[in-house]
């Protein structure tokens, strides 16, 4: 089955269409290891590295897809559309104007963006995508959601590594969707038969910018730390809730989009620490993780509030800014190893 790839900072795109229209999803995540030099022609140094790559995997790999939709993210990210108009050769191109807000206008407005989509989609490759073919992919959707849900629950009862839960993420982003479901069949009847939770791992929920490479995840591991909670879009935000059974599914498709956990490129801090809360409240933690990766200037302004707020209801937190690159940062493994070990020392006391 074909790509259709969507360029999503966080996760708003309505990945239900594009199934209906009989295109695998495919979300651009760019690659840490490629050098970002086709992006740097374009875009400065001091730009999100994240984009940076992102671009570079669109420069490199644009032909190869049915096209690209460009799901509305951060300030940085919106103007990087205007450079991907002139400089990424790709036979179809849609601007997705996810609103910020959640009022009525802004419903309205989701509403408009949905089927804008859809004529477009319809218009340039000269198909029909039904309200039966967007019901059918929302039931798949909610399939894969629902089974994410029994996988990632296993990250606080078995030996999980960090690693193994974000190559699944990635996998479920990237992959045709029925492929996906069986896979994830196999994978919870491996992971339920994994050894328990292993006793020198301290339980974090990890919070900020989204990872996109398994090596940083591996530095956590390094550093005696599981990562068994997340807000992330490369991860819980993908799967928290599910999509409402309505018998009209873009009615379905807005009031999902519009209610899941809210990133920081999203004016309210308010939701967000509620999502946390509850992920707090459902799942007992050692510590929460927090961090962004350089450039991401959202997440940055964010994690301020965030963190206090959560140093407030008592929580133990560390952040961290970090580099998109695959190379061990010692620094950054040496300030987590002191975290746990300061951890460990309070515990002793």
């Amino acid at each position: 089955m074909e790509k259709l790839a969507y360029f999503d900072s966080s996760h708003e795109m309505p990945l239900e269409i594009i199934m209906a229209a009989g295109f695998t999803p495919y979300k651009i995540l760019g690659d840490v290891h490629q050098s970002n030099d086709p992006a740097d022609k374009y875009l400065s140094s001091f730009f999100c590295p994240a984009a940076r790559s992102w671009l570079t995997e669109a420069l490199t790999h644009a032909k190869e897809w049915a096209g690209i939709v460009f799901a509305q993210g951060c300030n940085s990210t919106n103007r990087h559309y205007d450079i991907w108009k002139v400089h990424v050769q790709t036979p179809f191109l849609h601007w997705f104007g996810v609103p910020l807000l959640d009022s009525a206008a802004a419903k309205k407005h989701y509403r408009v963006e949905l089927q804008r989509l859809i004529s477009h989609i319809e218009d340039h490759f000269h198909i029909k995508i039904t309200s039966e073919k967007i019901s059918e992919a929302i039931g798949k959707s909610n399939e894969i959601k629902k089974k994410l849900q029994r996988l990632s629950a296993f990250r606080y009862q078995k030996d999980i590594p960090n690693r193994d839960y974000l190559t699944a993420m990635i996998k479920c982003l990237t992959c045709p969707v029925d492929e996906i479901s069986a896979w994830l069949d196999s994978e919870i009847k491996a992971w339920n038969a994994k050894p328990a939770f292993p006793s020198g791992k301290k339980r974090f929920l990890l919070t900020g910018s989204d990872i996109t490479y398994v090596e940083w995840m591996d530095t956590l591991d390094d550093c005696g730390i599981r990562i068994v909670r997340d807000d992330l879009s490369i991860g819980e935000r993908f799967f928290a809730t599910l999509i409402p059974n309505k018998n009209d599914p873009l009615e379905s498709l807005l009031e999902y989009y519009m209610n899941i956990p809210k990133p920081a490129t999203r004016p309210t801090i308010q939701k967000r620490l509620d999502y946390l809360y509850k992920a707090l409240g459902e799942t007992k933690v050692d510590g929460v993780l927090s961090q962004n990766v350089k450039f991401c200037e959202p997440f940055a302004y964010d994690s301020v509030p965030v963190n206090n707020a959560l140093k407030d209801k008592g929580y133990k937190v560390i952040h961290l800014e970090r580099d998109f690159s695959p190379a061990a940062d010692q620094q950054l493994a040496n300030r987590l190893a002191a975290f746990v070990e300061m951890m460990e020392e309070g515990n002793n006391e």
